[in-house]
C-alpha cells in the first residue's frame, strides 16, 4: 500500500466529515487507507464515521489518550509505505497527496514533507514553519516577547528547507517515523510536532515546507485559550526545554517555577476574545444548486468564482463542494483574504451544513439545513 492518512479526533464531527470528503476526492487514485483514531468524542463523531465512511478503519478509544499517543497508535496499524498525520479541522485540495508524493520521490534524505496551512479566513498561518528553539527563544517566547519561533528565511510561497513543521500535517515515509520511535508520548498535546522534528533532523535527514501547495486548518477547533490550554501549551515547550535545551539540574528546576508562574498568569488575565461584529451586507453562495434552506442566509447567488468582483469587503462567501473543487474552494480563500471583512464557509459534497470559522483561536461555526426544503 502507498499511502495511510492517520486522523486523530475529538469531539470536531463536523469538521472532520468536512476533511474526510476532501480525503477521498485527493486518495481516488492512490492505493490508500484512512485512519481515524477518536479519543473518546462527546458528540457525534463515531456514528458519522461508521454510517457515511465505512471504508475508514475507525480506532475507537475508551479515554483521551492525548495526541501523540493516539497517532503512535494509528501509525502501528498503518500498512502505508508513507504516512500523512492529518488534523480533523483541516480540507486538502484534490492534487494534495499526488504533488506531495512527487516532491518526496524527487529528492533523497527527506525527513517530513509539511506545505502552507491557511486558516478559515484565508490568512497563512506562520507555524507552517518554524525554527527549532533554543534558549533566548524559549525564554522570549514564555514572556511574550517577540522572537524568531518562526522561519522566515524563505516566503510563505516558497519551496524550502525547515526546522520544525507543524503536526497538523506531516507527511513522511513509515519507516522514518518508527526509526526515531514517534512521537514523544510526555507530550499530551503542543510540542510534540517541535519534538518530533528535532529527532527527525538529528537523524541526518531535512525536513521541507511547500510553500506552492496549500490546505485550510481552521486551527481553532483545539486552540480553547483556558486554563488548561495553558497548561498544555506552557507545559509542553518547558518538556522540550528540559529534554533538548536545559543542561543541568538547577535549569531544569528553574524552568517548573518559572513555566507555573507563566501559567497562574496568563490564566489569571483571561478574557473574552468574543467581539460584537457587524452582520455582513451581502452572503453570495457560489453553486449551481438551489438551496431552499438557504434563502433566508444568501442574498447572492452565482455560479462562477469568477463573478465575485475583486474588490468585495464585509461580506460572506458561501463555497459549494457539490459544484467547485477544494483546490479551486482554497485558492479563492487565500485571494480574497486580503479584501476587508471577507469571511468563508463550505457546503462539504452531499451534507446539510455549512462550515467556516471566522477566527482561528475560537471554534468554527456550523449551521444546519434542511436539504429538502
Amino acid at each position: 500500500m502507498d499511502l495511510s492518512v492517520i486522523i486523530v479526533s475529538y469531539d470536531s464531527r463536523f469538521f472532520l466529515e468536512l476533511c474526510l470528503r476532501s480525503l477521498k476526492e485527493s486518495t481516488n487514485k492512490i492505493e490508500s487507507e484512512v485512519i481515524v483514531i477518536d479519543n473518546n468524542s462527546s458528540d457525534d463523531t463515531i456514528n458519522m464515521v461508521e454510517s457515511l465512511f465505512p471504508y475508514v478503519l475507525l480506532i475507537k478509544n475508551k479515554v483521551n489518550l492525548g495526541f501523540s499517543s493516539a497517532n503512535n497508535l494509528g501509525v502501528k496499524k498503518a500498512k502505508g509505505k508513507y504516512i500523512c498525520l492529518l488534523n480533523p479541522d483541516t480540507v486538502v485540495p484534490e492534487d494534495f497527496f499526488s504533488r506531495i508524493i512527487k516532491f518526496k520521490e524527487s529528492k533523497s534524505s527527506i525527513g517530513i514533507v509539511g506545505c502552507k496551512m491557511i486558516d478559515g479566513r484565508g490568512k497563512f498561518l506562520p507555524e507552517s514553519k518554524r525554527n527549532r528553539p533554543y534558549t533566548m527563544m524559549v525564554l522570549k517566547r514564555f514572556i511574550g516577547l517577540k522572537n524568531d519561533y518562526y522561519f522566515d528565511n524563505i516566503s510563505k510561497d516558497e519551496i524550502g528547507v525547515t526546522d520544525v513543521l507543524c503536526g497538523a500535517v506531516m507527511f513522511m515515509e513509515k519507516k522514518n517515523f518508527q526509526k526515531v520511535d514517534g512521537f514523544d508520548e510526555k507530550y499530551f498535546m503542543f510540542g510534540e510536532d517541535i519534538d518530533f522534528s528535532h529527532k527527525v533532523l538529528k537523524q541526518g535527514l531535512k525536513n521541507y515546507y511547500l510553500g506552492d501547495l496549500s490546505i485550510i486548518h481552521y486551527k481553532g477547533e483545539s486552540t480553547n485559550k483556558n486554563h488548561k490550554y495553558y497548561k498544555s501549551f506552557y507545559g509542553a515547550m518547558g518538556i522540550y526545554y528540559r529534554s533538548h535545551i536545559a543542561n543541568n539540574i538547577l535549569n531544569k528546576l528553574l524552568s517548573h517555577i518559572i513555566i507555573e508562574l507563566i501559567i497562574f498568569f496568563k490564566s489569571f488575565t483571561i478574557t473574552s476574545r468574543f467581539k460584537f461584529r457587524k452582520k455582513n451586507k451581502d452572503c453570495y453562495l457560489i453553486s449551481d444548486i438551489i438551496y431552499d434552506g438557504l434563502k433566508n442566509r444568501v442574498s447572492k447567488q452565482i455560479n462562477s468564482i469568477q463573478k465575485l468582483s475583486d474588490k468585495l469587503e464585509n461580506c460572506e462567501i458561501i463555497f459549494d463542494s457539490n459544484c467547485l473543487s477544494y483546490k479551486k474552494i482554497i485558492y479563492a480563500m487565500e485571494k480574497f483574504s486580503k479584501n476587508n471583512s471577507v469571511i468563508f464557509k463550505i457546503i462539504p459534497k452531499t451534507a446539510n451544513f455549512v462550515i467556516g470559522s471566522d477566527n482561528s483561536r475560537e471554534h468554527g461555526q456550523v449551521i444546519l439545513f434542511d436539504l429538502n426544503k
